[in-house]
């Protein structure tokens, strides 16, 4: 695994397993990913042609697409990475996890069993938008339109349960070590905003040691969600992407 600075690397154990068995996890989240483009894409195809599949994604999606393409290699062209997520919360990234981890199951136990009340509470407009303005460099960025496209599957039946059981996964996979995993011939473009406080730049920029990413590109000045922030600079990045994977359209 990665390091902050980016510079050295740490050998760590890894449980793949969600601690608590929840099917709320990225080995679940990534067979969503294929089963939706081999039942939907592909079936929906009017020309009939089974092309692979090339996909976008963004923070803690990263960890699902890349588990895809590790699973079912043959279906997909490639993964563009608008921000990685490093997974704060994993054991493996916690200083003295003996000691810690403990302490963070307690509370993870503690908000599966009696956390709607303070779900209810936070699960609002407001207090969205509120929440949003620590990743969102580019504060413009928070409209109404965002914080509803955010909260609408919160407030769906169960939508407590998939965040408190994700708040609880504290294993699996990691994206150091999927990307050694992925398959060369799997191109990987990473962009990523440098004023994101979740994401350490360097640690990022040390990902293009890994011989799948052939780009890490740096946009200064923005946050976490470069694709709702700064769109003039992300979307040319990806088109960039599909013609690098797709070099025949």
């Amino acid at each position: 695994l990665g390091n902050p600075n980016g510079k050295g690397q740490r050998i760590r154990d890894i449980d793949l397993r969600h601690p608590v068995r929840s099917p709320y996890n990225f080995f679940t989240w990534s067979e969503l990913i294929t089963d939706f483009c081999q039942d939907v894409i592909h079936e929906n195809n009017k020309e009939n042609e089974k092309k692979p599949v090339t996909l976008v994604c963004n923070s803690i999606g990263t960890i699902s697409a890349f588990q895809a393409v590790i699973d079912t290699p043959d279906l997909y062209t490639g993964v563009c990475v608008v921000t990685p997520n490093f997974r704060e919360l994993h054991s493996a990234e916690i200083l003295f996890p003996e000691l810690i981890m403990p302490l963070v199951r307690t509370i993870q136990k503690t908000l599966r069993e009696k956390g709607q009340p303070l779900f209810d509470a936070l699960a609002k407009p407001d207090t969205v938008k509120q929440i949003l303005k620590e990743p969102y460099k580019i504060q413009d960025a928070i409209d109404d339109t965002l914080v509803q496209v955010l909260l609408d599957p919160l407030l769906t039946e169960g939508g407590s349960k998939v965040v408190f059981d994700t708040l609880s996964y504290s294993a699996g996979p990691l994206p150091e070590q999927q990307l050694s995993m992925l398959p060369k011939d799997k191109p990987v473009w990473i962009t990523y905003g440098t004023a994101d406080p979740w994401t350490p730049d360097a640690r990022v920029d040390a990902l293009i040691e890994k011989p799948c990413v052939e780009r890490v590109v740096p946009l200064p000045g923005v946050g976490h969600c470069p694709h709702d922030e700064a769109p003039q600079l992300v979307n040319p990045f990806i088109v960039e992407f599909l013609k690098r994977v797709h070099p025949e359209e």
